[in-house]
């Protein structure tokens, strides 16, 4: 067989295998709806990272070039070529600029050695004792090698020490040795002078005392070493303390050898400072004895120097341009420049096919971890907070919405500024309605929803706009409030009057960022706070009535205005119902009464319950004569089984969320039809099938199945609200007393009932919940049936005919002369 022929098979294998794990993957528990959730989470995570990084589908970067040098510049745009993000371009040649700057700072080290002075005075003291004991030695080696005195009576001519004749004697001439090495090397006047001063210590003292004057300055090697080396300053370390100090240009106060050597020569011949007394071949000998042991104690460190200045240029961080979000780079028609082809290229080099990847990653990153941590707080924290598919679907949509009108309003922002540049860019960015977002979601769905909105909003437009924290502040702040605010909002004057007051905390909060900031409050605070007021109380009541009527339209939400026109018993639905079912009319309408006021009581949406109250019996309108309140003497369940009756009874629910769909109602109010009898059995019904089982052996016991409704539990307070007053309503129709003891009683029994069923375990409702509902049903119902004045039976029969009047007495009028006789009346 051809490989062609076996492919089909293979194709066919395969697909029927992908089939069964998805199969498999659909039925396993949980796996489902976590692998749906995670797709809306990718789906939601780039459509709005896209929002967040504009650089990937923003203004692309122009090709410039060196050949452009000094042309004009054509963009596509007149407001020029702008940065679409931060950008952080190196400059190595400024930076190399930096370190060599860095480096000529560094002011070269010299070490400065104190001990110099102790220890040249210390070798001469040694020196000087050493040619002191050598000629000591050398005097009693001749002492004692001289011929005996004569025995001639005259006595002997003392003379004066010739010290001269011992300089050739082998101990002087080893100590000479001795004392040129460790000085240096003497010139034979010199030594001979010194010799002839026996190196007394008086010699030795004044050469001391020369070369301590001689470094009363430090001692450089040469002034111009000096002044090259240091024209800036030098720092001067001390071998001794270990200390540093730094000298100015110029070193004053210093001296180079030459120069202490001078003032060695300028302070020997003052008079009385050198040996004053003696010959002045000794002075000689002393003076350049001293001038020789001059020596530099202050001398320039090389490696240290180098060091430190290597060290100087590392810490030199590169130059960095920092191009912000909306910079513009280069205009419309501006000449092109070397500044401009550097920036141009760095933007370009940031911008290649990974950095794009990145971009897409990070952004894709950000939004899911902000949304993910969010929605897992959310769930964790509020019970109330279960959002359905569409739902996340809804809050997706908004949310990358209101992201890439952001984008878009800064964009016209940055073309406003560009023509009136005196208009600040952050006030127009302020003036975005961004607190029509969770006004939206809490006008649509629930206060736990637009909290998480909001949260998740705010920090994804602080990202896009360059990571700015004051944004993020603003947005999370207008939203909390408007989200608050249109709660209490019923028409439109309520939208605006929401509005408004956000706007006015969104003026304080730029005011008080500023503060915060350090900026002060100047001239552009108070535009940008006022572009915030103006921009939030007429563009956030814009956008709501805008998309309000879309979103009810596309997901069948209902906003308090929906539920307004709802309630309006013009409705369709209801001039059916009552043409219909007249009893079933009137018992919504009381159910609505009764509903109103415990959502008002227990802080649930009034409005909500009232048309929840008002359609959810909608569907017996397609039977309306087999429910009591619609009969009229003849009962049509007397000649049927009860399992029949029940299955009519409960069909009711059925068809009215069939109507729901036709009327197009909204999902709640659709949900509050088949969630107000919950679970409950038909309970008429149900007690008459086991009145009918009794006695009758080896019949099987009754299904409760079949009499029981098929649900949901009510899932939120307004629908178990319907529950509780459908079934007061019906039972209080039953009542012959209807006092208020006997209403109390019998609202608390059948609260007790659904409670004890667990009717009420998956809605939101307390004891303190249940205790409410309980009083205002009482108030309500006592206002149905108030107690009225009895009447006498003569008041019932309507007022009396009036009597007749009595027939006055007949006169007779003598007639005048010529004329007929007159009767009249008195």
């Amino acid at each position: 067989m051809s490989e062609s022929s076996e492919t089909p098979p293979r194709r066919r294998a395969v697909s029927t295998a992908l089939r069964a794990a998805w199969v498999r993957v659909r039925r396993t528990p949980m796996l489902g709806p976590r692998l749906t959730h995670l797709g809306m989470l990718l789906a939601i995570s780039i459509a709005a990272s896209f929002a967040i990084s504009p650089g990937l589908y923003g203004q692309q970067t122009p090709p410039l070039r060196s050949e452009d040098l000094g042309k004009p510049f054509s963009s596509p745009s007149p407001a020029g070529f702008k940065a679409n993000r931060d950008y952080q371009i190196q400059d190595q040649s400024l930076t190399e600029q930096r370190r060599q700057e860095a480096r000529a700072a560094v002011r070269p080290v010299f070490d400065f050695n104190p001990t110099l002075v102790t220890d040249l005075k210390q070798s001469i003291s040694d020196s000087f004792g050493t040619m002191r004991e050598a000629l000591e030695r050398a005097e009693k080696d001749a002492a004692d090698n001289a011929p005996p005195p004569g025995k001639s009576t005259e006595p002997a001519k003392k003379k004066a020490p010739d010290f001269l004749q011992l300089k050739d004697v082998l101990p002087v001439l080893n100590a000479r040795e001795a004392f040129e090495q460790k000085l240096f090397a003497l010139e034979d006047e010199d030594f001979d002078a010194l010799l002839t001063a026996r190196f007394s210590r008086e010699v030795e003292l004044a050469t001391a005392v020369l070369v301590e004057h001689a470094y009363l300055a430090p001692v450089a090697t040469s002034r111009d070493e000096l002044t090259q080396v240091g024209a800036q300053g030098l720092t001067l370390r001390d071998l001794g303390e270990g200390n540093e100090r730094m000298s100015t240009a110029g070193t004053p106060g210093v001296n180079d050898v030459r120069e202490a050597k001078n003032e060695l020569e300028r302070f020997a011949s003052l008079p009385g400072n050198l040996l004053p007394d003696s010959s002045a071949a000794l002075r000689r000998a002393v003076l350049r004895l001293a001038k020789r042991q001059v020596r530099p104690n202050l001398t320039i460190n090389t490696a240290e120097t180098e060091a430190r200045r290597v060290q100087a240029a590392r810490d030199v961080k590169d130059a960095v341009v920092e191009i912000k979000r909306g910079q513009k780079v280069i205009g419309d028609g501006e000449l092109i420049s070397e500044r401009h082809l550097f920036i141009i290229r760095g933007m370009r080099g940031q911008t290649d096919r990974l950095d794009l990847f990145q971009l897409q990653l990070g952004g894709m990153g950000l939004v899911a971890l902000i949304v993910g941590a969010a929605y897992a707080f959310h769930r964790a924290a509020f019970r109330r907070f279960r959002p359905t598919r569409k739902d996340a679907f809804l809050l997706g949509i908004l949310l990358t919405g209101m992201l890439a009108l952001l984008h878009l309003w800064v964009s016209i922002g940055d073309a406003i500024h560009d023509r009136y540049p005196r208009i600040p860019v952050e006030a127009l960015e302020l003036s975005f309605p961004i607190a029509a977002g969770a006004m939206l979601v809490r006008f649509m769905l629930t206060e736990e929803l637009a909290l998480f909105f909001g949260i998740v909003l705010a920090c994804l437009s602080g990202v896009m706009l360059g990571n700015s924290l004051s944004f993020a502040i603003y947005a999370l702040v207008g939203s909390l409030v408007a989200a608050d605010r249109i709660t209490r909002a019923k028409d439109r004057v309520g939208i605006f009057r929401a509005a408004l007051v956000t706007g006015v905390i969104n003026f304080l909060t730029v005011i008080m960022a500023s503060l915060a900031e350090g900026k002060g409050v100047h001239g552009d605070s108070w535009i940008a706070a006022a572009f915030a007021l103006v921009g939030t109380t007429l563009g956030a009541p814009i956008l709501v009535m805008a998309f309000t009527p879309l979103i009810e339209a596309g997901f069948g939400y209902a906003s308090d205005i929906k539920l307004l026109e709802l309630a309006n018993l013009n409705h369709p639905a209801l001039k059916e119902l009552i043409v219909q079912s007249p009893g079933t009319y009137h018992h919504s309408i009381i159910v609505g009464s009764l509903v109103e006021g415990a959502a008002e009581a227990i802080g649930a949406n009034p409005l909500l319950a009232r048309s929840c109250a008002y359609y959810h019996d909608i569907g017996k309108g397609k039977n309306p004569l087999y429910f009591g309140e619609n009969q009229k003497g003849e009962n049509r369940h007397d000649t049927l089984a009860p399992a029949m009756s029940a299955v009519i009874i409960k069909r009711h629910v059925t068809d009215g969320m069939e109507m729901a769909r036709q009327y197009k109602l909204p999902r709640l109010v659709a949900d509050a039809i088949p969630q107000h009898h919950g679970t409950r059995v038909v309970g008429f019904f149900y007690h008459k099938a086991l009145r009918e089982q009794e006695g009758k052996e080896g019949a099987p016991p009754v299904d409760d199945s079949i009499y029981r409704y098929p649900g949901p539990k009510p899932q939120f307070r307004e629908a178990a609200l319907v529950m509780i007053a459908d079934a007061v309503e019906a039972s209080s129709r039953s009542l012959p007393d209807v006092s208020t003891a006997k209403l109390q009683q019998l609202v608390q029994k059948i609260i007790n009932v659904i409670f004890s069923e667990g009717q009420l375990d998956e809605c939101d409702l307390t004891l303190k919940d249940l205790n409410s509902i309980a009083q205002s049903f009482l108030r309500t119902l006592e206002g149905i049936y108030h107690a009225r004045p009895e009447y006498p039976p003569a008041a019932m029969s309507g007022p009396r005919p009036a009597p007749p009047l009595p027939v006055p007495p007949t006169l007779t009028v003598a007639p005048r002369p010529g004329e007929p006789k007159r009767t009249g009346s008195s």
